[in-house]
């Protein structure tokens, strides 16, 4: 019974998620994303020793601007 509450919790919250984030560089294809993701948590995996998730997760962020990216929320489909 319990393990059947906590699916229905996850389905319920599942629910009310409408957007997701995405990164987006107008005239770029997905293999030009992969190429700068790689590159960038290369970058912040430099930095992932001792250092909390929060900074890490900056540095791939900032790296990604840094190379045209632009984060931005989309409707789910």
């Amino acid at each position: 019974m319990k393990h059947i509450l906590i699916l229905l919790l996850l389905f319920i919250l599942t629910g009310c998620t409408t957007t997701i984030k995405v990164w987006n560089k107008p005239g770029t294809t997905q293999q030009d994303f992969y190429v700068d993701s790689r590159q960038c948590k290369a970058k912040a995996q430099i930095f992932s020793t001792g250092t909390n998730m929060k900074r890490v997760i900056s540095i791939y962020n900032s790296c990604m601007r840094d190379k045209g990216w632009d984060l931005q929320e989309q409707p789910l489909r």
